[in-house]
């Protein structure tokens, strides 16, 4: 199979088809590259200089202004040129221009000089259960630091896009004021659309859509406003796929390797490095494509459902993902020793028939056995395990000196301002706020570090409350801490191999936007956890049939920041729903019904882990996550610091792979 088959196969296994939401964006790519003439050549667009002989520039980015300025100095360089090579400049917005775009490139004297022109890629569908918007990580600190609500107009543009190809949300519930606005600006373009198309029935007949009738697959649309639960995303991921995000950086899907990891030098059955003493195999896999001298080179590989082995560890807790590794070692390595009971023809046959296939398992093997290694390179470090004690310690309300002490000799000794931003605000928000003596003197000593410019960023962290002083007597009365208990977010004697709740994810802590989800899901029931064995399920059933929204959880939804709300969408059933209702009815079907969750201002893979545990244990509903991008705590707080250089920063998600150049040459050149 292709490899471009091969990376499309993981889409379009659920009721959704999600493979929808690639196709609307790739019916309009080929027009913006002119196909006619071939794209040569593809540049990150990250400086202001640029060397090419081509006749055709397509520049395709972000509407930010940084952008603006590398385009205006590339458009005055390569203008100088004689009139035989004089370049031509095409510009196009993902998703749209913004004013202030164009009047940088108006002042700059180069906007007649460019056609410029908007691509809305609106979703990029990473997995079955997992849209992104993959805007640029800092939307949770433009909405409520810098006033700037564009991500949310952007979010209402994507999810409008969404009901016009499944249907209206019956259904919307969220938490939170940015959520609130989200909602309110759905419900408001809906009916703008609805008098549009009944003013032009021309733009209704040659732009069909569902937003007439209400989805009949999508039953609930929950909304998650970052704002409400900022302690999770400041905690270590602990999921594997979780933690490779944290060490390595997951980058739209793609994980950076060592080249020789990923194409080694000689097969990998004489000599690469392997997990247990049967992990070798006596068959090797077929020698891949190499480069010469490619010691300390990087290669992009891919991480998504294509890979059969990492499906199966990438939300595994990474404690039990040594032994998975072992026990698939010794499987393929009892799979290669078949080879010697193969006597008759069929027999080799047959072996011979699912070669390619071990092959290919154990190539993957390997080079997750080799990414296991890195991760456990930082796990097993004094660092990491202080680091991760001091966040379960916090977390868990443990109010003591160890904490304290531990994050000013990190101090003392330089490390990351970013890890110990993460832990200062992990601790200020558990226990709303710190002491006043203690955060002046963390203050203090930051800045004399650190450097007087991040007076700055301490002061953005206490606008946002992430850092702030203690307004309540006791750590017991801040609005997490009574959440923790109401929320039940600390669970002790957690199974990490056979978990039965969410909490396995963090070693025992369950994700709060998890649990809160749980509640407009109603699947929170009261009294203990259970342990283990089949009662675990009563944990996830429902109360009652049809979920109740909000219903009673008022009191712990008023200890956390901004509005609840739930929206009903009524309209009369079109056409086409109607039609799909009466075959279900008259066939006897059912359909699984989706929840899309929403996660406005970013998401963590460990949350989409927690989910995705929500969905094994309800066989009678798939679970949707989307986001506007996929965060960490590096990428989460990086925005808010200030002078922070980008090179320095070798952890975290990046933003749109749209903040590129691609250069269109033509066919004589």
């Amino acid at each position: 199979m292709s490899a471009t088959k091969d990376n499309a196969s993981h889409l379009g296994n659920t009721p959704l088809h999600l493979e929808k939401l690639k196709e609307v964006a790739r019916k309009e790519l080929p027009r913006l590259l002119d196909t006619d003439h071939g794209v040569e050549k593809i540049y990150h667009l990250d400086s202001d200089t640029l060397d090419t002989d081509c006749a055709s520039l397509i520049y395709i980015c972000r509407p930010k202004m940084k952008y603006m300025r590398f385009i205006a100095n590339h458009i005055k360089q390569l203008s100088q040129r004689s009139e035989d090579s004089r370049t031509e400049f095409s510009l196009y917005f993902v998703p749209q221009r913004t004013r202030v775009c164009e009047r940088i490139l108006e002042e700059q004297g180069v906007f007649g000089s460019i056609t410029i022109g908007d691509y809305a890629m609106d979703w990029i569908p990473l997995e079955d259960d997992l849209i992104s918007m993959e805007l640029d990580p800092g939307t949770w600190k433009e909405i409520y630091l810098d006033g700037d609500h564009t991500s949310i107009y952007y979010a209402a543009k994507s999810l409008m896009k969404l009901q016009s190809i499944y249907g209206l949300f019956p259904k919307i519930i969220g938490k939170g004021d940015a959520a609130r606005q989200l909602a309110d600006m759905l419900v408001r373009m809906r009916r703008e659309q609805a008098v549009v198309d009944e003013v032009s029935s021309f733009t209704s007949s040659k732009q069909p859509s569902l937003l007439n009738s209400v989805s009949n697959h999508i039953d609930q649309f929950i909304i998650i406003d970052r704002n409400i639960d900022i302690v999770t995303p400041l905690c270590t991921q602990l999921t594997y796929e979780g933690l490779i995000d944290e060490t390595m950086g997951i980058n739209h899907c793609f994980v950076e390797l060592d080249a020789n990891l990923v194409n080694p030098n000689q097969q990998a059955g004489s000599g690469s490095k392997q997990t247990g003493p049967n992990t070798q195999s006596p068959a090797a896999p077929p020698p891949v494509t190499t480069t010469s001298n490619q010691s300390g080179k990087k290669k992009k590989y891919v991480l998504n459902a294509t890979d059969k082995l990492f499906s199966q560890l990438r939300d595994q807790n990474f404690a039990v993902v040594g032994g998975v590794l072992n026990k698939i070692a010794k499987r393929i390595n009892e799979n290669y020793e078949e080879r010697h009971h193969a006597k008759t023809v069929a027999q080799i046959r047959d072996f011979v028939g699912r070669l390619g296939e071990l092959q290919q398992e154990h190539q993957s093997l390997r080079i997750h056995t080799g990414i296991a290694e890195q991760i456990m390179e930082y796990t097993i470090t004094d660092e990491f395990n202080s680091i991760l004690e001091v966040q379960q310690n916090v977390v868990a309300g443990i109010d003591g000196n160890m904490e304290p002490d531990y994050i000013e000799e990190m101090i003392n000794k330089q490390k990351s301002l970013i890890q110990v931003l993460r832990l200062l605000c992990l601790m200020s928000l558990a226990q709303g706020g710190l002491k006043v003596k203690l955060y002046d003197f963390f203050r203090r000593e930051i800045i004399q570090t650190y450097g007087y410019e991040h007076i700055e960023t301490l002061h953005r962290l206490e606008t946002l409350g992430l850092f702030t002083k203690r307004t309540t007597a006791t750590p017991s009365r801040s609005a997490f801490s009574q959440s923790r208990r109401l929320l039940r977010l600390i669970v002790d004697d957690v199974d990490e191999i056979q978990p039965n709740d969410i909490s396995y994810v963090y070693s025992g802590y369950a994700p709060l936007s998890v649990r809160i989800v749980q509640c407009a899901m109603q699947k929170l029931g009261g009294g203990s956890l259970p342990t283990s064995g089949p009662s675990a399920a009563s944990l996830f059933s429902y109360v009652g049939g049809v979920s109740n929204g909000w219903r009673g959880y008022e009191e712990v939804l008023k200890l956390l920041p901004g509005k609840s709300f739930e929206i009903t969408q009524n309209v009369e059933y079109g056409a086409e729903t109607n039609a799909a209702m009466a075959r279900a009815r008259r066939h006897g079907m059912q359909h699984t019904k989706t929840t899309v969750i929403f996660f406005l201002g970013g998401c963590t893979f460990t949350e989409v882990s927690a989910i995705r545990f929500l969905a094994q244990h309800d066989e009678s509903r798939d679970y949707l996550v989307a986001t506007t991008q996929m965060i960490n705590g590096n990428t989460f707080l990086e925005p808010i610091v200030e002078s922070i250089h980008k090179e320095s920063s070798s952890h975290g998600t990046g933003t749109v792979s749209g903040n590129g150049m691609t250069q269109n040459s033509s066919p004589d050149l």
